[in-house]
């Protein structure tokens, strides 16, 4: 055991590995119980109930940096959770051994994974200088765990108890009400959801607390919490401050994107829109050109039928018609591939409009030639005229053909009308699509105000940095102004010990002193 009580600011390795130690709800005790250890040099330690580690961490501290190899620290818990504490994984166990393992390997430390009650079979009676119960919070879990455990604690040793002061009101509060009934030698922490201090087997602890003035200690342990705890959460503030600054220049590069792509959108949806302006009026052109096309296949076929029936009276053009009907044929099926090709088809009509000029321009040479022969064939006309009447038959046969062509004509205009219908529709989804750009503006609006309401948030939290900094700067001068106290109080208690010396001494020399205020003196030696 140290001479003196040392009040120290350790740091603690764990929090590396897992930072969620520092604000964790026992992280307000891990500078006093780190100096515990260090006054108090004990031989065994254990706690019940470990979780991540917050308590274990901090005593596995002290022992490292103080070389307290004799010191035995044990942590027993299942590792599994409870109902207050939520059920976990395997993941809280495997953080803890990593984190003993890296940090602390020298350190002479156990986990021993089992129930509270399996473990206090493997050890006897009167082992622990130190128990900390922080396992299940309800009244009848705190008061078994500490009647079974109370015989494994040592002469004049010390027992913990976290959770006496917690918000939530469990039993334990109610526990250490009681307990500190029956045992009148404790200190209490109400910070960090509270921490009992209970001397049950002797006082001789607690003197030695009491010499070092630990009544004093106890609201400086609470403020240097307090201070740290602060310090860490302006550090959050800070850097949360920075991530939502970040993030609102994020936002504001990301709305000005959206506002470059919303006009290239609405200049893309504008030239679309020309577009298809320009494409109606080619459709009507080209609806225009095809009618004027048709009238002009109508008059160029009345051109052909009469120059046929000029071809059937001449005897040596009957072979010939029989070629010109085919040529009429395949003629008529170009038309139907070029009208549904659209463009590209009067294009292509242009084209057969051409040969068949050129083909009307030949029939007329031939006619002329048929005429010089005329004369030549007269007496020919009544042999052919049976082969007339067939070629008529083949022609009435063809001219049925053209109608069905007729009909497949109109088919195609139909499915140009049904094609003016999709691109009715495709203006309408335009649109649409005009409301939509329309709605995603008033979303960004939205987000604008969003936004504004974060920049509220952030000059709010501004305002208050100051007042979290003047608290600081307060708890720190509380702090300097109780260790001024401390060392003024340790002046006064060694100058008021050597006083009490030269006293005593003065007594014991004078026999005439001890006789006449013996009876005052008696009490004394019985208080002392």
């Amino acid at each position: 055991m140290k001479q003196h009580w040392e009040v120290t600011d350790p740091k603690f390795e764990s929090d590396r590995l897992n930072p969620a130690l520092s604000v964790s709800p026992w992280c307000g005790h891990r500078n006093f119980v780190y100096d515990l250890l260090n006054f108090l040099e004990p031989a065994s330690v254990i706690e019940l109930g470990t979780h991540y580690g917050c308590s274990f961490f901090a005593m596995c501290q002290s022992i490292k940096d103080h070389h307290l190899s004799d010191c035995h620290l044990y942590a027993v818990d299942t590792w599994k959770g409870d109902e207050q504490a939520g059920f976990y994984d395997e993941s809280v166990w495997e953080l803890v051994n990593e984190t003993k393992s890296r940090y602390f390997e020298t350190v002479n430390a156990s986990l021993l994974r089992m129930f509270f009650d399996e473990a206090a079979l493997k050890f006897r009676d009167g082992m622990f200088d130190i128990i900390h119960i922080d396992g299940l919070h309800t009244y009848e879990a705190v008061s078994h765990d500490f009647s079974i455990w109370l015989p494994k604690l040592c002469e004049n040793g010390i027992m913990l108890f976290h959770d006496i002061a917690s918000v939530k009101k469990y039993g334990s509060n109610r526990f250490w009400e009681e307990l500190k009934q029956q045992y009148p030698y404790h200190f209490e922490f109400e910070h960090s959801w509270g921490l009992g201090i209970l001397f049950p087997k002797g006082e001789r602890s607690f003197q030695l607390f009491k010499q070092e003035n630990f009544q004093d200690k106890l609201p400086l342990y609470h403020y240097k919490a307090r201070y740290e705890y602060r310090s860490l959460e302006v550090r959050d503030l800070t850097a949360m401050a920075d991530e939502r600054f970040e993030a609102i220049c994020q936002q504001g590069k990301m709305i000005a994107e959206r506002d470059a792509t919303i006009k290239g959108q609405s200049k893309l949806a504008e030239e679309r829109y020309q577009a298809i302006q320009k494409q109606s009026e080619m459709i009507s052109d080209r609806d225009e050109t095809i009618t004027a096309q048709g009238k002009l296949l109508e008059e160029r076929y009345e051109a052909i039928q009469e120059q046929s029936r000029m071809i059937a009276e001449r005897d040596e053009t009957i072979t010939a018609q029989a070629g010109l009907v085919e040529e009429r044929y395949q003629v008529i099926q170009n038309q139907s591939e070029m009208i549904a090709q659209r463009d590209d088809a009067i294009a292509a009509q242009a084209g057969l409009l051409e040969e068949r000029y050129q083909a009307i321009q030949g029939q007329s040479k031939m006619i002329m030639q048929r005429d010089e022969a005329i004369a030549a064939q007269a007496e020919l006309l009544k042999e052919r005229y049976q082969a007339i009447q067939e070629q008529s038959g083949m022609i009435a046969e063809r001219d049925e053909v053209i109608m069905a062509q007729a009909g497949l004509l109109e088919e195609r205009y139909q499915a140009i009308q049904t094609q003016s219908k999709m691109i009715a529709e495709r203006d309408e989804a335009i649109a649409a699509q005009a409301e939509l750009l329309e709605e995603r503006y008033r979303v960004i609006e939205q987000q604008g105000g969003m936004i504004k309401e974060r920049d509220h948030t952030i000059e709010e939290i501004e305002e208050q940095v100051p007042i979290l900094k003047a608290e600081l700067q307060k708890s720190t001068q509380l702090i300097a102004g109780y260790q001024a106290d401390q060392k003024k109080m340790e002046c006064d208690y060694s100058t008021l010990k050597q006083e009490y010396s030269h006293l005593l001494s003065f007594i014991h020399s004078s026999w005439y002193v001890r006789k006449k205020w013996a009876k005052y003196a008696m009490p004394k030696e019985e208080n002392k």
